[in-house]
């Protein structure tokens, strides 16, 4: 019995498992490949969307700035705040991004300017889509375009 079971085991090992590894290597490369990709796909994303950021937070500081603050506390806002902050904005050309909105004026009883922005992910697995950013830029006290 003992003999027996020797000889099945040298044949199982002998031929049984022959072409195992040709197996996983056609399963584990497409694997890897498309783990590959979703994780390039992913820190594309995360670029862009770092860049879009800091693209809407400039143009809401720089659209802040033009914010008039009233002696007496009033908050009104001029003219060119909107345009400068879209100005800033489409001035980092980012194929990419596209601006949405810009509103500057009182917002929480500060003087502010909120940039929103969207901008598309890459699509190359996943589909592609739109991402909303909102950046609000506030009006320190006592800053103006005029005190630099």
């Amino acid at each position: 019995m003992a003999m027996k079971r020797r000889q099945v085991a040298k044949h199982v090992l002998k031929h049984g498992e022959s072409g195992q590894a040709i197996a996983l290597f056609a399963l584990l490369i497409p694997l890897m490949s498309i783990f590959a990709v979703l994780l390039m796909e992913y820190m594309v994303t995360a670029s862009r969307q770092m860049d879009t950021v800091a693209a809407a937070d400039l143009a809401a500081h720089a659209g802040a700035m033009e914010v008039a603050l009233l002696p007496d506390g009033t908050i009104y806002a001029t003219s060119d705040g909107e345009r400068i902050a879209a100005g800033y904005f489409l001035s980092q050309n980012l194929p990419y991004a596209s601006l949405s909105s810009v509103h500057c004026g009182r917002m929480y009883d500060r003087p502010a300017c909120q940039v929103n922005a969207q901008f598309a992910t890459p699509g190359w697995l996943l589909p592609r889509k739109w991402i909303e950013v909102h950046a609000i830029g506030y009006l320190a006290h006592g800053v103006t375009r005029e005190d630099q």
